[in-house]
């Protein structure tokens, strides 16, 4: 009995070698990137068309506004879910900060919030804050804007 068993054993070796080359194989490809959040806007002011794009960060503090125009400034702020989140991955919230820049300092014109954004694979270039209209207070200049939060593939 023992010597029927042999040959089915010596039969099925190359079977387990060929699915262990092909698992270690498996584990030794890079896995597929998953896709970002990325904020796209698009500001127009003064008759010229300025297209930023703003990426996830952790550390709300560190992110800088920049100039759009000689007389507005614009931070966004993409804040990744933290471990606190209960193990939900994504984004927590979305600020978005206008400045008017004046002599002294920039000053706070608007300051939008989203809570638990979704990114969409195609969005349209006004699809998360619609297209907003801004007016400086001293000389009436307009800056109108407009962002999506589009998942890009890195």
């Amino acid at each position: 009995m023992a010597l029927d068993l042999l040959p089915r054993l010596q039969a099925q070796r190359p079977l387990q070698t060929a699915a262990a080359a092909l698992g270690l194989a498996l584990l030794a490809c890079p896995l597929a990137a998953r896709a970002a959040p990325q904020l796209q806007c698009s500001f127009d002011v003064n008759s010229e068309t300025h297209h930023k794009t703003f990426g996830v960060v952790t550390d709300p503090y560190t992110t800088e506004a920049v100039a759009i125009g000689n007389r507005f400034r614009f931070k966004a702020i993409v804040l990744a879910a933290g471990p606190d989140a209960g193990g939900a991955s994504g984004l927590e919230s979305i600020n978005l900060y206008v400045y008017y820049n004046t002599r002294r300092q920039p000053m706070v014109m608007q300051h939008t919030r989203f809570l638990q954004p979704v990114a969409q694979t195609a969005p349209k270039p006004d699809a998360l804050t619609g297209r907003v209209s801004l007016y400086s207070p001293l000389l009436g200049k307009e800056l109108q804007y407009q962002c999506a939060l589009a998942e890009v593939a890195p």
